[in-house]
């Protein structure tokens, strides 16, 4: 990301937050809601890195520990994921069990996967 890149997204970032101040202030003070003073963003929302890692893990089709994916979150997409935060994501879904499953410590595989596995044996 160069540095006209971050200051665009820096911009953004405060126009909203000063959209929703003024929009609070209004809503204080009873007048109606108007037209949101930013035009609404159509397209694709940017995939989290724990639908990225589950991206990965389709592809490859085996677990893979949390270093492994956090370097394939890079190389492939771009995207630096700090490893305890990637784990303590994709830990949380596994708890719930929403598509992953937590196969070693640090180390995922979608649950299609394992129960694939321990079909074959």
């Amino acid at each position: 990301m160069d540095k006209d890149d971050i200051k665009q997204a820096v911009l953004e970032v405060m126009e909203v937050q000063l959209e929703s101040q003024l929009r609070a202030i209004k809503q204080l003070r009873g007048e109606p809601d108007s037209e949101p003073l930013l035009p609404l963003r159509s397209g694709k929302r940017r995939q989290s890195l724990v639908d990225l890692s589950i991206q990965i893990l389709t592809d490859e089709g085996k677990p893979l520990h949390v270093n492994t994916l956090a370097q394939l979150l890079q190389k492939r997409f771009g995207r630096l994921a700090d490893r305890d935060t990637l784990s303590s994501s994709l830990s949380k879904k596994a708890r719930s069990g929403i598509l992953l499953r937590q196969t070693a410590p640090a180390t995922f595989a979608l649950i299609d996967f394992e129960e694939n596995a321990n079909d074959k044996t």
